[in-house]
This record gives C-alpha cells, structure tokens and sequence, in this order.
C-alpha cells in the first residue's frame, strides 16, 4: 500500500509518499481501507518536529495519523465478519479499561493509554488497523472527510466543555478559535446554553457559520476587551489548547471566581512548545483550576458519535480536502498559521 512514512523527524519534507506492506488485523481488529484522516496540529506536526513529548514515544520508521474514517476491508480473529463493508469513524486512542481512572470513567487518565500514529503506524496511509471497539459507524449522509474531521475533534471536545463546567447562561473563552478543535466546540457550546467568546490573531479566517463573538489578540488592552466582552464580569471559564504565554497572562486576570481553565495540546505559536508562569496565590484565592485533559472519556465519544446520528453537524465552510500525498504541504500550512478550520487529507482513489 502507499502510505506517508516519517524516517527522521524535522521539517514537513521528512513525511515522504512510500510503498509498504499492507498491514493484517491481529485478533480483536479491523483492517480499515482509509477515506480521509485529519491533520492533528499535536499529535501529527507536533510529534513530526521531535520535540513533543509525543516523539518519544514514536519508534522510526513511523506513518502518522490518528482518528480517520473509511471501510472496513477485512476483520482478524473474535471479530464479527459483518462490519466488513460498513462505513465508520475510527478513534485513535485505546486504554486498559482495568485500571482505576478506566473504571471511573477517566480513561484520559490512563497510564496504559495507547495512540494510533503515535504508539503503532496511523492513518495517513491507504490502509490501517486498528481495535475494534475503536470504531463507530457513520450515517449514511456523513461523507468520510466529515466524518474525518468530526472524529479527531468531537469526542475531545465533548469532553472539554463537559470538565470546563461553564454553567448555562455563562461565557467560555476559547483560544485559536479559527482552529479545528475551538471551531467543534464552538459549534457545539449552544447545546450547553453556553455562550463562546473566541480569541484569535486571524479574526478575518473565522467564518460567520460559527456563532461567535471574536476578539483579536493583536489589539492594544486584551484584557480590557474581554472584560468589556463579558459585561466587565470575566469568563466563567476558559479552554486554552494553544498556550501561547502572553495570551494566557492577559485572560487570566479577567476569571471569575471558581472557573476552570482546561488544556488540550498546548501546541503554542509555530510549533515552539509554551511555557506558562503561574501564579498560584489566585488558585486558592479565588478558587481557580488548571486541569489537563489528554482524551476523550469512552462515554463522550459514544455519546458524541449519538450526537451525530442526531444530527450535529459541523458549520459550513470549517472542512478543507488536502491529497495524502501532499502531507507535507498541509504541516507547513498549519505550522505557519496560513491554514484555518480542519485540514484533512484524502487518500486518492479512497472510498468517499
């Protein structure tokens, strides 16, 4: 099969069109023939520099790629052979389910957590295999790049405004909010009763499919325009998966009382990984929370993917097809913030 392989990690041109063995299903898997796989700013361009915490756990040679969709083309051993055929999102992480964070419904938690693309070859290639009980099967009018694109930032979303705890009627504060992931959550945020306040240096990418208020972090007095954006009351809450330090310092002044600021990728500007000064005095002061999370809890995921069956959709225009091949393009794209919304490759001559 061809597939994006990563023999060094470096600047976008070490990901390289190859020919490489087709991957069989070990029992408990499915061999999935790829549609569409979404670019993940930190689990992908990240990890490629070598200077994530990712890349460490990344044995070379290495084909990226997490959450995807296709067809299910065959099923190994323990598998029911009737998934083979069905159209499905497929979920880049798995955990132990034993230990006691899995058995609380806190599988981000996982200490045996396992990725696709990270820990075993991922999806940016024409074929992949992955668990079983990774899989979720699509509507019939969700096509595979949406599906792509829905899978690596649903469920985490999901997750996100569920632990932010924003209560209905406040306002959330959402960093890079012409990115993939803050885009799902603001599409998803109504649902909450919850109102979105986007940051953002590239206020013009943001498309006005996404009902949000915006502010542009380049203006004079930040911390001024977003107290006056709430009313001077402050965010209720806050999820920042960019980090960039400045940014930070300049919203963290404005919480309120008890809110919570939760972290996904802390990806910073132009790949360089953030470092954040904290003063914690105001955590215990006035209540603050400063909480991580890595994945997607198994209940969101299945109640998201319920979500989609319901009909949730992604707002027009937030989708951009890139061929596979061009793999290289699109991290240069994203690491240079020329690119908006979600970037999802497609595999050429793929099931659609």
């Amino acid at each position: 099969m061809q597939a994006v392989l990563m023999r060094s990690f470096g600047a976008p041109d070490v990901l390289e069109m190859e020919q490489v063995p087709t991957p069989a299903p070990a029992a408990g898997e499915a061999l999935v023939r790829v549609g569409a796989v979404e670019v993940s700013r930190t689990r992908d361009v990240a990890t490629r520099t070598g200077r994530h915490p990712f890349s460490q756990q990344v044995t070379l040679p290495h084909v990226l790629g997490g959450d995807f969709a296709g067809v299910v083309e065959s099923v190994g051993e323990g598998v029911d052979a009737a998934l083979v055929g069905r159209r499905v999102a497929a979920m880049n992480t798995h955990t132990c389910g034993q230990c006691v964070p899995c058995r609380s419904g806190r599988e981000y938690e996982c200490a045996d957590l396992r990725m696709v693309g990270i820990h075993r070859w991922g999806s940016y290639a024409e074929y992949a295999t992955v668990p079983v009980d990774s899989l979720h099967q699509l509507p019939d009018d969700v096509s595979l790049v949406d599906a792509a694109a829905l899978a690596a930032t649903g469920p985490i979303a999901l997750t996100q405004l569920r632990v932010v705890g924003v209560p209905e009627g406040g306002t959330l504060l959402v960093t890079g909010i012409s990115g993939a992931l803050a885009t799902v959550i603001a599409a998803l945020a109504p649902g909450f009763g919850v109102r979105v306040l986007g940051l953002t240096r590239r206020a013009a990418l943001v498309p006005p499919s996404l009902d949000v208020e915006v502010v542009e972090t380049t203006i004079p007095d930040l911390t001024e325009a977003i107290r006056a954006a709430t009313g001077g009351t402050g965010p209720d809450g806050v999820i920042d998966n960019v980090g960039t330090p400045d940014i930070f310092d300049k919203y963290f002044p404005t919480l309120v009382n008890g809110a919570r600021v939760v972290v996904s990728g802390a990806i910073g500007n132009r790949g360089e990984l953030p470092t954040v000064s904290i003063p914690l005095a105001p955590f215990y002061v006035r209540s603050l929370s400063l909480i991580g999370v890595r994945t997607a809890t198994a209940q969101t995921t299945l109640d998201f993917w319920e979500l989609v069956r319901g009909g949730f959709r992604l707002p027009a225009g937030l989708v951009h097809e890139t061929p596979l091949a061009d793999a290289g393009l699109a991290h240069a794209a994203l690491t240079e913030g020329a690119a908006f919304g979600h970037t999802v490759l497609v595999v050429e001559g793929g099931p659609r």
